[in-house]
């Protein structure tokens, strides 16, 4: 059960690391309101599909839990990450995301009632040293877009916190499938009427086939196969244990820049994840010890 986490943290971070790059190449093709609406949709016919097979309906008491988790973990976080990721970078906005196990940390404390050591505290505080070192490195000035861009990120590493920590007393009744589904259907309805006004005035004819293959990885490989294999992790670990492996996106979309970009990293970034990396072993040693 616990190898079985591992294996889908680790593959989710994978396929979490290739979006920054797709998402990123998308809102050259989109706007974020667009990309976030088509795939938001499109994830929610393919959670239809889904709950047709699965066939498993949520209990009344937890249709509330499931409305704030699509509202969330996938409106408000989606739209939010790929409006960030249009005035930021790919490595920024996976730096950022580094800083989600200081917040699941956070809640899982105080409201999972996971335990809170020395190592624990200090990983948390590398790892936010070194999220402040990025946001300084862009200045104090707002109309700049990369720091504009990182802002709005953070915004959206809040909310994938939330996300994260509201989700995981839903896993111990439901498994990650259905619960996922759900969630993307929820979040379909309501993102919905946002799109009807956008699409009177939208060209399909403009986007390149390039852009629509894009739109299909962020809803299909993104939103279906990885957010699932988050839940499934989290389902068979402990939210800090899930959440520290978001440290690992910054290196790998680094990594994936320099091959495919020949994105060259700064020194700001490559410090910030350095300190960032510091803080995600000593979250390990941690929880190995605990």
């Amino acid at each position: 059960m616990i190898f079985a986490g591992y294996v889908a943290v680790i593959l989710q971070t994978l396929l979490s690391a290739i979006t920054f790059l797709v998402a990123k190449d998308a809102t050259h093709h989109f706007t974020a309101l667009e990309l976030a609406w088509f795939r938001i949709e499109l994830s929610g016919v393919l959670a239809v599909i889904a709950l047709l097979i699965i066939r498993r309906r949520p209990e009344r008491r937890d249709w509330g839990r499931i409305l704030l988790l699509s509202v969330t973990g996938i409106v408000i976080n989606q739209t939010l990450f790929l409006l960030g990721l249009r005035f930021s970078s790919p490595l920024h906005s996976a730096l950022l995301y580094a800083f989600t196990p200081i917040l699941v940390l956070i809640g899982a404390v105080l409201h999972l009632g996971e335990r809170l050591t020395w190592r624990k505290s200090a990983g948390v505080l590398f790892a936010l040293v070194g999220v402040l070192i990025v946001l300084l490195a862009q200045g104090l000035d707002l109309s700049r877009g990369p720091l504009k861009g990182d802002l709005i990120t953070l915004v959206a590493v809040f909310t994938w916190s939330a996300y994260t920590v509201a989700g995981k007393p839903l896993l111990q009744r439901y498994d990650a499938i259905s619960l996922t589904a759900w969630i993307f259907l929820c979040g379909a309805v309501v993102m919905l009427p946002f799109g009807i006004a956008m699409l009177a005035h939208f060209d399909f004819s403009l986007p390149s086939t390039r852009g629509w293959l894009e739109i299909a990885y962020l809803s299909l490989v993104t939103s279906g196969i990885a957010f699932t294999l988050w839940y499934f992790a989290l389902q068979r670990l402990q939210a800090s244990q899930v959440a520290v492996f978001s440290n690992l996106q910054a290196p790998l979309t680094a990594i994936l820049s320099w091959m495919v970009l020949n994105v060259v990293p700064e020194q700001s970034a490559i410090a910030g994840g350095a300190l960032v990396l510091i803080g995600v072993i000593l979250v390990q040693m941690s929880e190995r010890r605990t």
